[in-house]
């Protein structure tokens, strides 16, 4: 699976929310009709005193049976758009997921390089991970059979790696440091044909900070007093550019070797 891959499918996921999202909100406002009830219940074979609800949305009819754990309220605008936030924290997870492939695949090879940068020297990897790796080409050197120390090596810098995040305008620079890549300002100005690249980054750590609220805050709004529980409100609108966004950053890091 190449990084690009990576980020396709789990980008495509979150617009799977999005069309999720789209099609179940209810956009009935009247109340289901009696005798559309008793020819619903007699069609299906239910009592006809089954206590049944309906939820028209735009691509679905959606009968809700007697006992049904959901009603259909939750099938509000303002209840679905919790798939909006999943949907945006998915997209933004999409992103990280494709710089954690592309450091993992390189780093072993951009570490052997005679010319490190700070960042690089200053990589490290928990003790336990190095003493486990020393065991196992100990055993392996026992038994006779091949090793592959690099390939260790690979396996343990994931583990590391995977405990820090890549979603940032910094930590995305970092990134491509690891790996021996500078200058992504630069070149992802010419990339967007841009005079400043500032609102770009201001648009990605906007985001990313969304992302942060939606996931460690359940998005809501920050209270100086006590106050009651109110989410900060989200847009569909908002989420579908924000995904677009991200394909066309991504489409344009990946054009950086």
């Amino acid at each position: 699976m190449t990084a690009r891959q990576a980020f396709d499918h789990i980008s495509g996921r979150a617009r799977r929310l999005l069309r999720y999202h789209d099609g179940l909100v209810n956009v009935r406002q009247r109340a289901m009709r009696r005798d559309w009830k008793q020819s619903c219940c007699k069609f299906m074979h239910w009592k006809k005193d089954a206590s049944i609800d309906r939820v028209d949305s735009k691509d679905a009819l959606l009968i809700l049976r007697d006992g049904a754990g959901l009603t259909r309220h939750d099938f509000s605008a303002a209840a679905l758009d919790d798939l909006l936030r999943a949907s945006l924290a998915l997209g933004v997870s999409a992103l990280d997921r494709y710089l954690h492939e592309r450091v993992v695949k390189k780093i072993v090879k951009s570490l052997r390089s005679s010319d490190l940068r700070a960042i690089q020297e200053k990589l490290t990897i928990p003790a336990t991970l190095a003493v486990r790796m020393t065991e196992d080409w100990k055993k392996a050197s026992r038994s006779g059979r091949p090793t592959r120390p690099a390939n260790q090596l690979r396996i343990s810098l994931q583990d590391a790696l995977h405990l820090r995040t890549f979603q940032s305008w910094r930590e995305i620079e970092e990134a491509f440091e690891l790996i021996g890549i500078t200058g992504i300002a630069g070149t992802l100005q010419a990339a967007y044909a841009l005079a400043d690249i500032k609102p770009i980054k201001t648009q990605l750590n906007t985001l990313v900070q969304r992302r942060h609220r939606i996931v460690h805050e359940g998005d809501l709004v920050r209270h100086k007093r006590a106050g009651h529980s109110r989410v900060n409100p989200i847009k569909r609108k908002y989420v579908a550019d924000s995904l677009d966004f991200m394909d066309t950053f991504v489409g344009h890091l990946d054009g950086i070797a």
